[in-house]
């Protein structure tokens, strides 16, 4: 058997693997600016419409740039044409940026929330400070909306519901994850703070019914219901601090993804383990894998088609999974040397990673054409819940298929 050089992948070296093509770089303006810690690009977001790409570069200092889908790359601003009034922004936000989020008054079927009050149509990004402070920012004109003041210290993470009823998440160090109803002038009206956690990452789902949150402590959590005040479900099988989750487009797959090395696919109606991927090998024991091994996994996220799944991990690599085949190597990887986190844009046209240094890059791979059961399943998915397609009363073989069962180990 051939020895593997690298401790990344399993079967192949990095150079057998397919490359992903960096199509766009930015370079932080700001970058050893006071020859002192905060240079880092702690996150970076796309607006639901692929208009804007924002990215902290550090030292405070939020970018907003217009951003061109179809030539994968920043809006010239010589070049009026689709450019929309969009402009260029700069934006100092008075403390170290840690989490950034776009939210829009406009759900994703396009329809205008009635819901959405002073803030509809308009995009908004929402910036998490390292002061606890969470800044609402109006993206045409570069102003300042609101300041949502309930935090008491560092806001790992924001998220808006993609329903057009602006309503956000916040996880935060204190140990808190809260809620917050920005048409209602930023109310928080729920708090949820388990006994002795920090949250790093949180989610709405895509159908803006169910709510993902990880942590310290090997913690992931999932509501079956928009609202913290519900019953939760504990996720078990991760052995070290999870840092990362992201749900599939039809909201029946959550990924998470851990400093253990690995990253898991749960189906969110049944609560199953569908498959691990992993970043290391041979993967560190139960009894090592809560410490350092040099390849935390730090971001995680699905493409579009829903068998495509993206990873970025502290070994230095960026990977593109196809979860419809056997996921034990990716099928596309990217070089991201001390990258800090990753986002895909909602096209799945590019990654966006962030650097220790605060530059960001775009990296392109391409994706497979799903088949058409599966399509069909994402449309189901899409429209109907778990109690909706019981009382059908479908063939256990259909259900199965309905519940991803094909991606067990067990169905290949």
């Amino acid at each position: 058997m051939r020895q593997l050089k690298s401790s990344s992948f399993k079967f192949h070296e990095p150079d057998e693997i397919g490359q992903g093509n960096v199509v766009e770089r930015f370079i932080s303006a700001t970058k050893g600016i006071d020859g002192k810690l905060g240079d880092e690009t702690w996150a970076c977001a796309w607006a639901p419409d692929n208009s804007y790409f924002a990215w902290s570069s550090g030292h405070r200092i939020l970018h907003l740039i217009p951003w061109d889908a179809h030539r994968q790359k920043r809006h010239d601003g010589g070049d009026k044409e689709g450019l929309s009034k969009r402009k260029y922004h700069i934006i100092d936000c008075s403390d170290l940026i840690w989490s950034l989020a776009f939210g829009s008054g406009r759900a994703q079927n396009g329809h205008c929330s009635a819901y959405g009050g002073r803030y509809d149509p308009s995009l908004i990004i929402a910036t998490g400070l390292g002061n606890g402070k969470i800044r609402l920012w109006n993206c045409t004109e570069g102003t300042l909306i609101i300041e949502l003041l309930d935090h008491r210290d560092t806001v790992r993470c924001l998220n808006f519901s993609n329903d057009g009823n602006l309503q956000l998440i916040s996880a935060s160090r204190d140990g808190s994850l809260k809620l917050w109803d920005i048409p209602d002038g930023g109310n928080m009206y729920s708090t949820f703070k388990p006994h002795g956690l920090n949250f790093i990452g949180c989610r709405f789902a895509p159908n803006a019914r169910f709510i993902a949150a990880v942590g310290t402590n090997r913690m992931a959590y999932l509501w079956k219901s928009p609202s913290l005040n519900s019953q939760f479900v504990k996720l078990d099988g991760h052995y070290h601090d999870v840092s990362c989750c992201d749900f599939s487009p039809d909201s029946a797959l959550l990924a998470t993804g851990s400093y253990d090395t690995k990253v898991i696919v749960w189906s969110v109606h049944k609560l199953t383990k569908l498959l691990v991927l992993g970043h290391m090998f041979p993967s560190p024991s139960m009894i090592f894998a809560g410490g350092a091994n040099g390849h935390y996994v730090r971001s995680v996220a699905f493409c579009p088609n829903g068998l495509t799944l993206t990873t970025m991990s502290e070994d230095g690599y960026a990977r593109y999974w196809d979860l419809s085949s056997q996921p034990d190597d990716p099928y596309v990887v990217g070089e991201v040397p001390d990258a800090l986190c990753g986002q895909l844009s909602p096209d799945g046209s590019v990654l966006s990673v962030g650097f220790r240094d605060g530059d960001v890059i775009m990296l392109s791979a391409n994706q497979s054409v799903p088949p058409l059961m599966h399509l069909s399943r994402q449309a189901i998915l899409k429209h109907l819940t778990k109690y909706d397609l019981q009382a059908l009363g479908l063939p256990k073989i259909v259900q199965d298929f309905l519940s991803y069962c094909d991606l067990t180990e067990s169905h290949r």
